[in-house]
């Protein structure tokens, strides 16, 4: 037995198989469409590249405030070391600040701003704290005890005995250590405040 037609349905015969469309491309068609795409993505890599840096630039900050978070105001060798920390974190700020800036002769600024700022005593010191940032108030006293936050972080360092125990001086140390982590969160370095500092005196 044989079949004169092919074996099937026959109503197919006459039906053409299509080609399956190429893959869409995500690339632009137009130039124009191809010229914003292009600076749509260096401009985001440029921002994602100045966060980065801004990242990497407020590591002081970083730890800084995880010192602070881990300070216990009971443990005396920790408050003695406040004065210390804000003067470390004001030097590293002024080497970053002067890094972002890229200028020519940063590795002299570097230097002469941190010898300013390590001879800066007393007053002078506390007053160019609340020159650069506008949150700190190191030179107010607190309404809690008869304790100034410029007193105690003048004097911190060199009281022979602290008493911790005295309630009036722990408030002031938690004061201070309030506006010493203001400082760290919100400070701000500017070369136009040089000529200021350089007119302070103890």
């Amino acid at each position: 037995m044989s079949f004169e037609k092919p074996w099937g349905n026959y109503l197919l015969d006459a039906i053409v198989e299509t080609n399956a469309p190429q893959n869409i491309s995500f690339w632009p068609q137009t130039i124009a469409w191809q010229i914003i795409f292009v600076f749509l993505t260096i401009v985001i890599i440029k921002k994602i590249y100045q966060t980065w840096q801004h990242y990497q630039a407020n590591a002081y900050r970083r730890e800084a405030l995880a010192w602070l978070e881990q300070c216990s105001l009971t443990n005396e060798d920790d408050v003695r070391q406040l004065p210390a920390l804000l003067r470390k974190t004001a030097l590293l700020a002024n080497e970053v600040s002067q890094l972002e800036e890229n200028s020519l002769n940063s590795v002299s600024t570097v230097g002469k701003r941190r010898q300013e700022i390590t001879g800066l005593t007393g007053q002078s010191w506390t007053a160019w704290l609340d020159r650069h940032c506008k949150r700190s108030q190191f030179s107010k006293t607190t309404p809690l005890s008869s304790h100034s936050n410029e007193a105690l972080l003048i004097q911190l360092a060199y009281i022979p005995h602290l008493d911790l125990n005295d309630s009036e001086f722990n408030s002031a140390l938690k004061q201070l250590c309030q506006q010493i982590t203001l400082w760290v969160q919100h400070h701000q370095l500017h070369d136009e405040d040089l000529p200021h500092d350089l007119g302070e005196e103890t």
